[in-house]
């Protein structure tokens, strides 16, 4: 089976998933209904059923047509590193700052003036959807706040790794599609399935750096631990602001300079970022040769 294929079967598996969720959420809480149990029951279920499930029906398909075991085929036959944990870690606390600057630098971008309607298009979807995600993050209870956590921070995390990483991108390495080309067309899917053209990049280079790390540890956990980090602080963050614990969300500004004034700690964290990086693989050639 091309990958090609292992593609499309994961395509259509997660559209049946994606029905069958629907109208589980119908039948349970009534057509017209969206408070915010809709949206953390759809969530739960989204990343089960969705994510997870289709990676998993074609782990058992490659087990049967390709004798490959189904932990193979979903990236879970290795354990990660302690050193691949601790490089994620220090990738996200130095890398915060340039992030944010990039994601103020897509929101702040604007379409050719001809284009003035679908840009006023795109705005009207990207403030929705950032609507829902604020209304989906508002609690006042600290039990509030660890639901969220284990629902956007953690499952969230493992279903979307498991599907894109694991699943697509697993699909074409396998399938011996150029390591960059896989990395980076998984990404796009990542971060263009969001519909989310104002924080396009920022999550088309998180998408990259996940990809990468799975291709360099050889497993999909390393990743799902980094994007479970970075999910889980925003939603820890954002509660923290909501109940001005903190004066602002912290986690969303550091980087982002004033008006005026040169982006330099983001230069400085794209710096070092790289050095973090090259060290670690560095470091990893060294000893596996």
């Amino acid at each position: 089976m091309s990958w090609f294929v292992k593609m499309l079967l994961l395509a259509s598996f997660a559209m049946m998933m994606l029905i069958i969720v629907s109208i589980a959420i119908i039948i349970i809480f009534g057509a017209r209904y969206t408070g915010i149990n809709v949206q953390l029951s759809a969530i739960a279920l989204q990343n089960i059923l969705i994510f997870m499930a289709p990676v998993f029906i074609l782990a058992l398909i490659c087990q049967s047509s390709e004798k490959r075991p189904i932990a193979q085929t979903m990236w879970m036959t290795k354990a990660p590193s302690f050193k691949s944990i601790v490089m994620v870690i220090l990738v996200y606390i130095v890398a915060l700052p340039a992030m944010n600057w990039v994601v103020d630098w897509n929101e702040g971008l604007h379409l050719p003036h001809e284009l003035r309607a679908v840009e006023s298009f795109l705005r009207d979807m990207e403030d929705t959807a950032q609507g829902m995600t604020s209304d989906l993050l508002l609690t006042k209870t600290w039990g509030g706040m660890l639901v969220r956590v284990l629902l956007v921070g953690l499952l969230t995390g493992l279903g979307e790794e498991i599907f894109f990483r694991a699943g697509l991108l697993g699909s074409m390495h396998f399938g011996r599609v150029k390591r960059h080309l896989a990395v980076w067309t998984v990404a796009v899917i990542f971060s263009g399935i969001h519909m989310q053209f104002f924080g396009f990049v920022p999550r088309l280079l998180l998408g990259a750096w996940f990809g990468y790390v799975m291709l360099w540890g050889g497993e999909v956990w390393t990743p799902i631990i980094a994007h479970s980090i970075n999910n889980s602080l925003v939603v820890v963050f954002t509660f923290l602001a909501n109940n001005h614990y903190i004066e602002n969300n912290i986690i969303e500004t550091l980087g982002i300079p004033e008006k005026g004034q040169q982006p330099l700690l983001a230069i400085a964290s794209m710096i070092a970022t790289a050095l973090v990086i090259w060290l670690f693989m560095r470091k990893k050639k060294t000893t596996e040769s």
